[in-house]
């Protein structure tokens, strides 16, 4: 019995070996597909977090436009306009406001950027002309 046993051990020296390499292998392809769906959703949360900056920033240029223009009296000119109002925000973020104007039909459209990512708002209103 002992020498079956022997026997048996001297014949299989490298199960050890494989069964190590079979195993790491499988861990390595479980980690890799988890890595996959992984990935783009981190991809995907940062974008989506700069787009949410850049618009915020565009917003904030539109309400600069319509507060200059309702509060501070702000001489609106007579043709279009771009850049009437930038800044950069505390955030990194910048906005540019450009003007339109079609008859009393005014257009602000703001600009916001952040990073690569950037988003407009643009806001119609009518002038009433005294």
């Amino acid at each position: 019995m002992r020498m079956v046993i022997k026997k048996f051990i001297i014949n299989n020296n490298g199960t050890a070996l494989l069964m190590t390499v079979l195993i790491l292998s499988s861990i390595l392809v479980v980690v890799l597909g988890a890595a996959n769906l992984i990935v783009p959703g981190i991809k995907m949360s940062r974008t989506q977090s700069q787009s949410t900056k850049a618009f915020f920033a565009s917003e904030s240029g539109v309400e600069k436009a319509l507060w200059e223009v309702r509060k501070n009296f702000y001489s609106v000119p007579v043709a279009d306009t771009d850049n009437v109002f930038f800044d950069t925000l505390g955030n990194n973020s910048v906005y540019q406001v450009d003007y339109s104007i079609v008859g009393s039909h005014v257009t602000f459209t703001s600009a916001g950027r952040y990073q690569q990512t950037r988003r407009s708002v643009a806001v119609d209103f009518e002038m009433v002309i005294p």
